[in-house]
């Protein structure tokens, strides 16, 4: 059962404008941490309302969730009829629409979901991260040093204050397995690396397997998010991509011998969808003269650019600057919020807000309506994407979170 009605409602509670904002307070990709929390009895945060699970059995031994990063809920709602694993998952299970936290990126969304922290608190602003103590910019997940610093290669603060639960779920006997296309060592769980799109579906099978009851696996699947960047949702390469997911995750639930199926809770969700922009009307912030001259800069002499991405982009401004630079934008067609009015508005999260977090957000957020907004001459293949994400639009901002039974998809 697709829930249309809560999409209504969030359409209409949730808009600011034609833009969406995240609703922190009910139906959040936010509070799905939470939720997985309270389905194996440890105690992680805020939870979805519990009519997500209305007329589905939760008392399972090993709850699933699989992540397909970029996957919205337009393309669920388009492409459901077309491939029978989401036909039958909508039909026999209940999916239920969600807000994606701000800024709608992975690095945000999903350190969100393997924390149970908000943005507001991890400090993840946004795909780079610039932090003024150490005069950085880097990748927030992994760290990479992209501009500032002393010649690191890896910034070592891209972990502090990101706690992840694991340890929290372990140390009440949860049994906690992940399965990604990368390898990456994490206190409490244990990982599991697939090598293709083509091996996920039994390498969560043999995870889910191998799983102690009470068992916590999480699948992440970044193939979507990929195919979208380049082509958007549109394209035939995506639809190829999406039928060889439903394909892994039918081989999934057909691999599981009964027992366990019967036994396992699926979810599947995203961290946030793609809006397809037209690459030839990206704004470069480059060109516009009072941006240029109010930046700040690092201790080299260069500007500070890396901070966001191209749908939130997080401009840091010499004092005395925020007001001239944001009347300079004032004819983008986008949402430009101050640090300040993103708190009052608890953009970045509902909590109360880390020093860290403070000092990463920008003096200014901008946020356009549909295109991509950059600096051109510093990174100008982000100027070739056509399916961005990090803002606002309803495209990118809801997602699905769906429940069933594992047992259920078959048949």
């Amino acid at each position: 059962m697709l829930r249309s009605d809560v999409e209504r409602r969030l359409r209409e509670r949730q808009a600011d404008d034609g833009y969406l904002l995240p609703a922190y307070g009910d139906y959040c990709f936010g509070s799905v941490p939470g939720t997985i929390g309270s389905l194996v009895g440890v105690e992680n945060g805020p939870q979805l309302p519990s009519d997500v699970f209305e007329g589905v059995r939760t008392d399972a031994a090993t709850v699933v969730v699989v992540v397909v990063d970029g996957y919205g809920l337009n393309s669920w709602k388009r492409d459901r009829s077309t491939h029978p694993f989401l036909s039958t998952l909508t039909e026999r299970g209940r999916v239920t629409p969600l807000t994606s936290v701000y800024p709608s990126e992975t690095a945000a969304a999903m350190t969100t979901f393997e924390t149970g922290q908000y943005p507001c608190e991890h400090g993840r602003v946004g795909w780079n991260v610039y932090e003024p103590e150490t005069d950085r910019s880097f990748v927030a997940l992994g760290g990479e040093v992209k501009a500032g610093g002393d010649g690191e290669i890896t910034a070592p603060e891209f972990r502090a204050g990101v706690d992840y639960h694991y340890d929290r779920f372990d140390a009440t006997g949860v049994d906690c397995h992940r399965v990604q296309p990368f390898p990456v060592a994490t206190d409490g769980v244990t990982h599991h690396t697939y090598d293709g799109l083509g091996e996920f579906g039994s390498t969560l099978a043999d995870a889910v397997e191998r799983v102690e009851d009470p068992g916590y696996v999480y699948g992440y699947l970044n193939q979507i998010d990929h195919v979208s960047h380049t082509g958007g949702t549109d394209s035939a390469a995506f639809q190829r991509t999406l039928e060889t997911v439903c394909d892994q995750l039918t081989d999934f639930v057909d691999t599981l011998d009964t027992a366990t199926a019967e036994e396992t809770l699926l979810l599947v969700t995203a961290d946030h969808g793609h809006v397809n922009t037209d690459p030839g009307q990206c704004v470069d912030l480059d060109t516009f003269e009072t941006v240029r001259q109010n930046r700040r800069r690092h201790r080299d002499g260069t500007p500070i650019r890396l901070a966001g991405s191209p749908r939130n982009v997080h401009l840091h401004l010499e004092d005395g600057t925020v007001a001239a630079t944001r009347a300079a934008l004032a004819d983008l067609d986008a949402q430009v919020f101050t640090r300040e009015e993103a708190l009052e508005r608890g953009l970045f999260g509902p909590h109360q807000t880390s020093d860290r977090f403070r000092r990463r957000c920008g003096d200014l957020v901008v946020t356009h309506r549909r295109q991509g907004v950059w600096f051109g001459d510093i990174e100008p293949e982000a100027f070739d994407q056509v399916g961005l994400h990090g803002g606002l639009s309803p495209a990118e901002m809801l997602v699905p979170f769906a429940a069933v039974r594992a047992d259920r998809l078959r048949g």
